[in-house]
């Protein structure tokens, strides 16, 4: 069974995710213009990938650039060679560094995910955190509930409501954002290529967890 559609519709960041989640073999075909590539995924990782003459994370970082062309998600098509072995949401969060030029706009910062869920989860007041790439991918959460899925797409989804308001309106480029409910407030927060959702508890002070949370994250 093969599952065609246009990348301008679904990312490929949201692909991969759905390839890597079904934990099936599969093959994912992505033309661009003349451009072709290939993405293979088999137990849960994303383990071959090719475009043009490039093999492995090259080939990765390339077709992570793409955010137009077709693709076809094929399933039961066993990878013919092993080429990529890290984590797949590392290898996801690298892409899209390297696709924006964060990694070197930023300088040094924490490349992990979950490295960023256990430091800014430890701030006094702060009941649960996501961080999500900027396609709507969770690459990590710890959340009450579980709801990690709920809350990253609530996040992202704010996050590009706040950042449309800014362009409409002279307030400069979005930083952050704090969304109040009746039980808590959501704060959220811009880390290149990333975006992160604080849940705070009813007491919690939005401005000065902030300021911890940039502190933990420079």
């Amino acid at each position: 069974m093969a599952t065609t559609g246009s990348l301008r519709e679904i990312p490929l960041a949201a692909l991969i995710e759905t390839g890597c989640r079904s934990r099936a073999s599969a093959r994912l075909r992505l033309r661009q213009g003349e451009w072709e590539g290939e993405i293979y995924f088999a137990d849960g990782e994303i383990v071959h990938a090719v475009c043009g003459d490039l093999k492995g994370e090259p080939a990765l970082w390339r077709l992570l650039r793409w955010t137009d062309g077709q693709f076809t998600l094929e399933d039961e098509v066993r990878s013919p060679e092993r080429t990529l072995y890290r984590p797949w949401k590392e290898l996801l969060l690298e892409g899209m560094q390297r696709a924006t030029g964060s990694s070197e706009a930023t300088g040094p910062s924490i490349r992990s995910p979950s490295e960023i869920v256990s430091r800014l989860r430890s701030i006094e007041g702060v009941l649960g955190v996501v961080v999500s790439g900027p396609d709507g991918v969770v690459m990590a959460a710890e959340v009450p509930e579980g709801k990690g899925e709920v809350e990253g797409a609530v996040t992202v989804y704010l996050a590009a409501a706040a950042e449309a308001i800014a362009d409409l309106l002279p307030m400069g480029p979005f930083a952050y954002a704090v969304v109040a409910e009746p039980q808590r407030r959501l704060l959220i927060l811009r880390h290149a290529p990333l975006v992160i959702g604080l849940l705070l508890s009813p007491q919690a002070s939005p401005a000065l967890v902030l300021s911890e949370a940039l502190g933990r994250l420079a």
